[in-house]
């Protein structure tokens, strides 16, 4: 994550601190987290409702980069239409369009970024995010939804098993790999994984509070439950989570 130092200019400009006094009023979360948070640059992938929802979040978090990436022309139209209603002077956004090879652009898009959003809704395109994820050392949030039931899942180079792995640990076929447009999901829910999410990305930003790290939570959004599933580390002999980060350990 970037450094940020509080200059006396910026300590003077009472009128930009002042649209995030409500979060700054927190016991721990000053000049210097928010400042983090001005400095902070995200990776969005999907340009969904969960996509927008978290955009949005992070623009009234004073996150100050957010560029969002999809395959879909439309839903792309759609964000920047819905995010420009909302008044984000200290967060400049820019939009992309991901077409193949995607892996490659994925990667260049995730170059000068400090987190990347797993707000996606193809199988392919999480996958994919957390292979670069892991080779860039950059953490991904992840989530997905299907039905009534959610999960959400940061994936932190060196401290969690990447996604791949994270699969076939949990044999997830309670949550089936839709493709794009056959996706069925409640808007309450994503609205749900949209506030978990953006607490991650801020968290992890700041340096304020403690990151989910190696735990998935899962919601079922009918029966209220809550599940968290702890302990999730690095498989060792995963190329992607394990071997490459017990050889720079």
């Amino acid at each position: 994550m970037r450094n940020f130092m509080v200059s006396e200019s910026e300590t003077d400009s009472s009128e930009r601190f002042s649209r995030y006094q409500r979060q700054m009023r927190l016991p721990g979360f000053g000049l210097v987290e928010q400042g983090r948070l001005f400095s902070g640059a995200v990776l969005i992938l999907g340009a969904s409702f969960l996509a927008r929802s978290i955009a949005i979040c992070l623009c009234q978090s004073g996150v100050g980069s957010i560029k969002i990436a999809s395959q879909s022309l439309n839903e792309l139209s759609q964000a920047r239409q819905f995010i420009g209603l909302v008044e984000a002077p200290d967060t400049k956004i820019s939009f992309q369009l991901l077409s193949d090879p995607m892996m490659l652009q994925i990667e260049e898009l995730t170059e000068n970024i400090d987190v990347v959003v797993d707000a996606d809704s193809t199988w392919q395109v999480k996958l994919l995010a957390s292979d670069v994820a892991m080779r860039m050392r950059k953490p991904l949030i992840h989530s997905h939804s299907t039905a009534s039931r959610c999960h959400v899942y940061s994936v932190v180079p060196g401290r969690s098993m990447c996604l791949r792995c994270l699969l076939t640990e949990l044999e997830m076929e309670d949550y089936p790999r839709e493709e794009a447009g056959s996706v069925s999901s409640m808007p309450a829910l994503e609205s749900i994984l949209a506030g978990f999410q953006t607490l991650e990305v801020v968290k992890l930003l700041s340096g304020f509070g403690v990151s989910q790290g190696n735990e998935l939570l899962r919601i079922d959004g009918l029966s209220g439950e809550l599940e968290v599933l702890r302990g999730l580390d690095p498989s060792p002999d995963c190329p992607d989570c394990g071997i490459p980060f017990l050889i720079a350990g």
